[in-house]
């Protein structure tokens, strides 16, 4: 009974995310067609971190992975299929806690540096319309990765140590942590890595806004300043009782608008080689961060992109715990 229900449930969400998908490509064709934005460009601070701030974090991950990794992978393990389940569960919470010092590390950074409002927005109205764009972000961009994803499987094999795992141990011990680690602080780690570090980076660097060579390296210091295109949003997150002097607004991109291209392709390359080895996941990746990065530069926040990247972690993840306790008829490729 339970399958049935199960099988129902997965086709009227299909269904749904289908109907939805095909009607945000609809609108995009008309805003391509009639040489309209498919989302406006938002105001937002500049980019205040540097080129050591983003080598930096990610020394500071390296670091801490191994330090909280390498006490439960011991001997000579080369694959997770040496170590014991006892072994992979402290792995796995090892590096959670490596990611989540990695993720606390980089939101201090950046309140220091005046971008909250690259992570949570301007204002309250401003986050549930990001949320909003996230949902129809994922919609539109889960159904063409994951006929991507089934085509290629059909060549190279898929693999991930996390599906790998819950596979040959599915129990709560090793099911609660990979699913923390695939819904939650994974996506926060490389959103906050590659579209809000890197991406925000090289659009500075393209947009000409960094001063000095010391800028590019070290970012700039000293009190933020805002990068507003367009006057003062009307409600914060936090309250403002006197009016602040806003500097002289500044063009969102440079002359060429070309340029902004680079930043998102050039994060989406590292972002899909660094998934190097599951197989050929790296190519429907590329597509997807594509997409991610599009969507962070026309709203300047994480917010859209992180609703996308949970939400499609955390389909794959269910799909694959339908498959592994309610059998093969529940089968679709995780992404």
């Amino acid at each position: 009974m339970i399958p049935l229900i199960l099988g129902f449930g997965l086709i009227g969400y299909a269904s749904l995310v289908l109907m939805i998908s095909v009607s945000v490509w609809v609108g995009v064709v008309r805003c391509l067609a009639t040489n309209q934005p498919i989302l406006e460009t938002q105001p937002a601070p500049v980019a205040r971190w540097g080129l050591l701030d983003i080598i930096g974090g990610t020394l500071g991950f390296i670091v801490l992975a191994n330090l909280f990794v390498s006490p439960y992978v011991g001997g000579g393990a080369s694959s997770i299929a040496d170590l014991t389940v006892e072994q992979r569960i402290g792995a796995m919470w090892g590096q959670i806690s490596a990611q989540s010092l990695v993720c606390l590390g980089i939101f201090i950074l950046i309140i220091a540096r005046g971008g909250l409002t690259l992570v949570i927005g301007d204002n309250w109205a401003a986050f549930r319309k990001d949320v909003l764009i996230g949902i129809a972000t994922f919609c539109a961009l889960c159904v063409p990765v994951i006929l991507l994803q089934v085509v290629i499987a059909q060549f190279v094999e898929y693999k991930h140590e996390l599906i790998t795992m819950i596979m040959e141990s599915p129990t709560p011990a090793i099911i609660i942590p990979v699913l923390v680690s695939a819904v939650l602080v994974a996506p926060l780690t490389e959103e906050f890595a590659f579209r809000l570090l890197l991406q925000g980076w090289l659009e500075e660097v393209m947009a000409g806004r960094y001063l000095s060579a010391g800028q590019i390296l070290m970012g700039r210091h000293g009190t933020p300043q805002k990068d507003l295109s367009d006057g003062l949003p009307e409600e914060r997150f936090s309250a403002e009782t006197e009016t602040e002097e806003i500097p002289p607004a500044e063009p969102a991109y440079p002359e060429r608008p070309s340029l902004m291209v680079f930043p998102i392709f050039a994060s989406s390359i590292i972002f899909a080689l660094l998934h190097f080895g599951q197989g050929a996941a790296p190519i429907p990746l590329f597509f997807l961060a594509l997409g991610l990065g599009y969507v962070y530069q026309k709203r300047r926040t994480i917010v859209p992109s992180l609703v996308v990247h949970m939400m499609l972690n955390g389909q794959s993840m269910l799909l694959l715990i339908f498959q592994i306790f309610f059998g093969e008829s529940l089968e679709a490729p995780p992404v």
